[in-house]
């Protein structure tokens, strides 16, 4: 599965350089070019990685920023902001609204290809976090007074999906399948 990272910048030519290098480096890109159509996408799809022009139309890359750390799909998706403004108080904004990296137009291939390379560890640590290992297991989970005894369907770092042996009565919702949280 390759990852995927959307690109806002309201000049097609930049959206194309930087979806050219991340299709070099094995990412899939999307690119719009208007912002206002970036925030459903943002909040109905999961991205490896954004970039966000500065300055565009409303919302602008701070904004998108912002919209970004409030969602529940993206939370810690990392942010590159791109801009022209060389002002110190324009990287101190944009850091100040979620980014984490400002890459500076024009986009040098170089160091784009850094940024991309620097941001795969917090990438792959995602994905390792989240993948699903099916894993059939019989197991007794306690919560409190509580305790439900079932079987595991698969398993990540972060869950286990879990068929319970005997229907909840109470504490846990009824349902034949439980995505139980592991802490």
């Amino acid at each position: 599965m390759q990852k995927q990272v959307l690109i806002v910048d309201d000049e097609e030519a930049v959206c194309q350089m930087v979806g050219k290098v991340l299709t070099a480096a094995g990412t899939e890109s999307l690119t719009l070019t208007r912002s206002s159509q970036a925030l459903d996408l943002l909040n109905q799809e999961k991205f490896e990685m954004v970039f966000f022009d500065l300055h565009m139309a409303s919302p602008d890359g701070m904004e998108l920023a912002r919209h970004l750390r409030r969602s529940s799909w993206n939370r810690t998706t990392p942010i590159i902001l791109i801009s022209d403004d060389l002002r110190p108080s324009a990287m101190s904004v944009g850091f100040e609204a979620g980014a984490n990296f400002f890459l500076y137009k024009p986009i040098d291939k170089e160091r784009l290809l850094k940024l991309i390379r620097a941001t795969q560890g917090t990438i792959d640590y995602g994905r390792r976090r989240t993948r699903r290992v099916v894993l059939q297991s019989k197991v007794k989970l306690n919560s409190g007074a509580d305790t439900v005894e079932g079987e595991t369907i698969d398993v990540s770092c972060a869950a286990c999906w879990l068929r319970p042996a005997v229907p909840s009565r109470g504490v846990l919702p009824c349902a034949s399948v439980w995505n139980w949280p592991c802490k």
